[in-house]
This record gives C-alpha cells, structure tokens and sequence, in this order.
C-alpha cells in the first residue's frame, strides 16, 4: 500500500533563531507500522546529509494517510491555514532524491532566484495560480 507520512519539525536556524516547519514523505509499504520505520530511517539519513534536514532538533509525525490505491480523480492530502501574513520561508521538493519515474514539476518559476536577480535573497511572491 501507498503511506503518506505528514511531518512537522522545530529546528534552529543558522542565526541560532528557532524556526519550524513542515514535509511530507511516501512510501509503498506493508504497514503503515512498516511506513512509519522506513520514515524514521529516511528522516535519520537526511539529517546525516542534507543542510535542510541538518538543522532539525524535533520531528512530529502528524498523520500517515493509507492508499489501498491511487486515486484516478484529485484529492487533497493535507491542508494546513496559519494567521497572519506568509513568513519568510524555504521549500523544496523532493530533496536529495534522483529516481527513475518521478520527476517535480516547479509551478513557480517567478519564485526562483536566477543571474539577473539584483538581490536574490529578497522575498518573491509567487503569482497566483487560482484567485477567488
């Protein structure tokens, strides 16, 4: 079966800022028992070889969703609504992962920073992709 690990994480930032945030992880797995270990073992790794994942001091397993099957029509496997304004935050989509048969498709490309930018540090704001 198809597991979805949905995570969060408090981590201290390279300013010694306390900072959290969240992931998601997949799996094709016997259990969601078995998922959950395999989550651990992948989450272990990262922190042993990815800067994102390197700052980490506390990892929250919020839910694992099961999927007997892929779904043929969308669904939402996660939705999260904060206050306030949008923080100044990094995201990154399949991390540290090179496999044959998935591949990311970026939506955002006004988002990325490139030689042109004048302060690629600077926050961009994505264009919308539906607006109410």
């Amino acid at each position: 079966m198809i597991y979805i690990g949905h995570f969060s994480f408090d981590e201290i930032g390279s300013a010694e800022e306390a900072r959290h945030g969240y992931f998601s992880c997949v799996v094709d797995s016997a259990s969601a028992e078995e998922a959950a270990n395999e989550f651990k073992e992948l989450i272990f790794s990262l922190k042993k070889m990815d800067d994102v994942f390197n700052q980490m001091v506390t990892v929250y397993i919020e839910d694992i969703v099961e999927m007997r099957n892929v779904p043929r029509k969308a669904i939402v496997t996660r939705i999260q609504s904060s206050a306030g304004n949008f923080p100044k935050s990094m995201s990154k989509s399949l991390p540290h992962l090179a496999a044959p048969g998935i591949n990311v498709y970026g939506w955002a490309p006004d988002m990325e920073a490139n030689e042109t930018d004048q302060n690629p540090d600077e926050y961009k704001e994505s264009k919308p992709f539906i607006q109410f």
